[in-house]
């Protein structure tokens, strides 16, 4: 008897966003992604810095059918933008989103040197953050994520570690310092925590995804810099499934990778986008756009490819999000089931 396992392999759903830069439902620049336990996708733009993109918005909550649920958070001018005087629940440079138990939405900011803290129908409530190299202090934040007892892990960027905090800020330890030896970081960006607490981080500058325990005791690595499968040309974003399926977005070469638990390649993706629903109305309302209604329904090749893909997020129900910083959307791909074949030699 010979039983075989087919590949994984990933099926296209559809596209969700367009360009909005201020209110509504669009991204601008979209940077992070994160959702809440009813599956609402919470969207984090980064905007510009052009004056007539002011006010640019922040945070957008949707369904996963492109039901726009709110938005809020708002960018502020680079004038504006000193970390001391900053208004209360203003970004600048926003660089991650995560949801702690209560439903709170956390962001990090590496301009203000800060992450905010906005409560479900209250909108900004708190912030934390002091710009640093010891211990609870902080250098460009980027990647956060909640473990299951509500401890912030912080990607502390340019000191090259991972710092970790309660809800409401205060300092629990540390690890990591610059380099490429197992547990140095250069440059870390994206950070993920799987089911077992275990915490995967994109070695932005190293090329490479880095696993660790909880409490920071190195794990594991693959990846090394390239443009081959299971090669990295700047990892991003960091994403593990239920079954222990890695996800890595890799930003440089515009595509998304797939790895088995131990860090083995099975398969990649370069995205297949259609016109978002989102995008659709635009194009059909719009007078300014409604002569290229056609060529945007029916989308090129290369239209349709990653650009920039930047973030990566993953539910219980299969499905992958791709967030695509330079086209203002996410694609969504839906992961096959294994098919297992049984056969007499």
């Amino acid at each position: 008897m010979v039983t075989a396992i087919s590949p994984i392999t990933f099926q296209y759903s559809h596209t969700i966003g367009r360009q909005e830069v201020r209110s509504g439902n669009g991204f601008f620049m979209p940077v992070a992604i994160t959702r809440d336990p009813e599956n609402r996708l919470y969207v984090l733009s980064r905007g510009s810095e052009t004056p007539a993109f002011f006010p640019c918005k922040r945070v957008t909550v949707f369904t996963v059918d492109e039901e726009f649920i709110e938005d809020y958070g708002q960018k502020i001018p680079p004038e504006e933008a000193d970390p001391a005087t900053a208004p209360n629940g203003s970004f600048m440079w926003p660089t991650s989103v995560a949801l702690d138990s209560e439903g709170n939405t956390y962001v990090s900011d590496e301009w203000l040197q800060r992450v905010s803290v906005y409560k479900p129908g209250q909108g900004w409530t708190d912030m934390w953050g002091t710009i640093g190299s010891g211990e609870g202090e902080i250098n460009k934040p980027s990647g956060l994520a909640f473990d299951k007892d509500d401890n912030l892990y912080l990607v502390d960027s340019y000191n090259h570690r991972v710092q970790v905090f309660t809800k409401d800020g205060k300092f629990q330890f540390s690890w990591g310092s610059k380099g490429s030896g197992p547990g140095q970081f250069s440059y870390p960006w994206g950070i993920e925590i799987d089911r077992n607490g275990d915490v995967y981080i994109a070695d932005w500058r190293n090329d490479r995804i880095q696993k660790f325990a909880p409490d920071g005791a190195f794990l594991m690595q693959f990846g090394s810099h390239g443009t081959g499968d299971g090669e990295f040309d700047h990892p991003t974003g960091v994403a593990v499934d239920k079954d222990g399926i890695i996800y890595v977005t890799d930003y440089k070469n515009d595509r998304l990778q797939i790895f088995d638990a131990d860090g083995s390649f099975i398969t990649k993706l370069h995205g297949e986008a259609t016109l978002s629903t989102w995008g659709r109305e635009r194009v059909l309302i719009d007078p300014i756009t409604v002569k290229g209604r056609l060529a945007a329904n029916d989308l090129t090749e290369r239209e349709a490819a990653f650009q920039g893909p930047i973030a990566v997020e993953v539910d219980d129900e299969g499905r992958v999000f791709v967030v695509e910083v330079a086209r203002q959307r996410l694609q969504v791909f839906q992961k096959q089931s294994a098919v297992y074949q049984g056969g007499l030699l």
